[in-house]
């Protein structure tokens, strides 16, 4: 490493006639300093710094390597503050240094963005890269579109201004009722400035050379500029040129709503595709996307996928969290989010995962745009699922069971799934106290759950003879439990006037899967 470092440094050195291999250089020099901040450094919400020490083994003395560090960041333009402290050397940028290189850094940062799995399994590494991302996004942005005119095509300047800094681009009309901006320039380090202005505003881009020419040029798509990541006030002025192409009447009406809706809601990282959310007359949510074409069809559902949702699976205890048709002989296709799925993604979001919480954040925006009533309804199903597996025994709650009160401790709770001859319970074994004036009995019980062939759930707990007190005062322990656990509805079957059988369904399984015994057993918190 020390020895590319030596090698960037040169480049750097050898290049200072030569923009082009100058900047080649600079963008080597960032991503290897990136690299080594993200392993010995640390990273806040104003600050990068990197630590450079030694050991007795190191081959290259420290004294060395910080006279590198520092010699690479001040030929890339930077002004490091340097100091020692017991034995390590600090080499610190701070404000306005540490902003410049998190956005010099942002293409590297984009890229482990993609990666996010990996980065996160690395708690210390992914909060770095989390922090630098976010100090590299401007805090104060304006946009505004000037010097409109029709002619063949309707173009205008669109000017951004991002923490001070301003640049112009030329946005124009498309064939295809597309906009695209673009900046075409000679000067190398000025397209640079202009594409580091557009990340600093969530535009994600880059600058490309023309073939046979010293020519610079950035061209953005309309879908790269309608991104969700990019700033509101970029994507409002952009939707002010669609007013005037409108009026101008070189935009449909139709055209431009929909173009001008794609800027105003910001489109999904995954381009044109978005799930409709509506509620049905009995109160159900639909969530889907009908997709027209095998690409966006698979975009859909490759993503889901990495969000480690399930399409199909094995078993009667299986939860399919989406299903999906693939688009055939002009028919669309569709992939459909079920109640479980809505309940993963509301999980999944609430243990941090942040391409799920995007999305439940992308649905509920979605689902406002269609009333109240589908958002809180959509919410409903989000709540369900963030509180999965989030409770563990002991539990201790008083409760009133037939006009009396009793303190109920539940010390304990397994789960498991256990194959019968005929079908595979869900089993969920209970261990509790049960504390009724000066009295004090030991409860245990199993509540057994079966999928019916529709896949509706049912459950039951026996009541027994042999209990203390009989099976009125079983049954009356038991109810105490079940209370406590969040159960309030059930029904009973008796023989000869006593109880026999509670009786459960679907809503009783959802308050268990509260318990992290039983959301492990089903294999949802993994």
């Amino acid at each position: 490493m020390f020895h590319t470092l030596v090698n960037v440094l040169r480049e750097l050195m050898q290049g200072e006639q030569d923009a082009e291999k100058r900047e080649v250089a600079k963008r080597r020099a960032v991503g290897m300093l990136l690299h080594d901040v993200l392993g010995d450094g640390t990273v806040t919400a104003k600050e990068v710094r990197l630590y450079v020490g030694g050991g007795e083994e190191d081959e290259v003395p420290a004294e060395d390597k910080v006279d590198l560090y520092y010699s690479l960041f001040k030929r890339i333009g930077y002004e490091p503050e340097m100091y020692k402290e017991r034995g390590v050397v600090h080499i610190k940028l701070y404000g306005g240094e540490a902003k410049k290189f998190a956005r010099e850094a942002l293409p590297y940062l984009l890229a482990l963005e993609r990666m996010l799995e990996v980065v996160k399994s690395d708690e210390q590494i992914y909060s770095k890269v989390a922090k630098l991302t976010e100090m590299a996004r401007a805090e104060k942005v304006k946009a505004r579109v000037e010097g409109f005119t029709v002619g063949k095509r309707p173009r205008a300047r669109l000017v951004v201004e991002a923490d001070g800094a301003a640049a112009e681009y030329q946005i124009r009309l498309v064939k295809g009722s597309a906009v695209k901006l673009r900046f075409i320039t000679t000067d190398r380090a000025e397209a640079e400035r202009r594409i580091a202005l557009l990340r600093a505003v969530g535009v994600r881009a880059e600058v490309k050379k023309e073939c046979s020419r010293d020519v610079w040029y950035i061209d953005v798509s309309t879908n790269a500029l309608a991104a969700d990541s990019v700033h509101e006030e970029v994507r409002k002025a952009v939707v002010e040129f669609l007013k005037q192409c409108r009026e101008a009447e070189a935009l449909e009406e139709d055209a431009y709503r929909y173009l001008a809706g794609k800027f105003e809601r910001g489109m999904p990282e995954w381009g044109e595709i978005r799930f409709s959310v509506k509620l049905t007359k009995d109160g159900t949510v639909v969530v889907q996307y009908r997709p027209s074409d095998p690409q966006s069809f698979n975009k859909a559902v490759n993503f889901l996928r990495e969000l480690g949702m399930r399409d199909s699976c094995e078993g009667e205890w299986c939860f399919v969290h989406f299903t999906a048709r693939e688009p055939e002989g002009g028919r669309p296709g569709h992939v459909y989010i079920t109640a479980d799925g809505l309940k993963y993604i509301g999980w999944l979001a609430s243990r941090g995962d942040e391409r799920a919480q995007w999305l439940k954040e992308t649905l509920l925006k979605e689902a406002e745009r269609k009333g109240v009533e589908v958002r809180e309804r959509l919410e409903q199903y989000f709540r369900e699922g963030e509180i999965w597996g989030s409770v563990k025994p002991p539990i201790e709650k008083e409760v009133e069971v037939e006009g009396k009160k009793v303190r109920v401790r539940v010390e304990e709770v397994e789960a498991w799934r256990e194959k019968g001859e005929k079908k595979e319970h869900l089993v969920v074994r209970i261990r509790a106290k049960v504390v009724e004036g000066n009295s004090e009995v030991a409860v245990e019980k199993e509540a057994k759950f079966y999928k019916e062939s529709g896949g509706r759930v049912y459950g039951y707990v026996n009541i027994h003879d042999n209990a203390e007190g009989g099976r009125e005062a079983d049954y009356a322990r038991t109810a105490a439990v079940l209370e406590v656990l969040g159960i309030e509805e059930w029904s009973v079957t008796k023989e000869r006037g006593k109880p026999k059988q509670i009786k459960l369904t679907g809503g009783a399984l959802q308050k268990l899967m509260n318990l992290e015994p039983v959301c492990a057993a089903l294999g949802i918190c993994r």
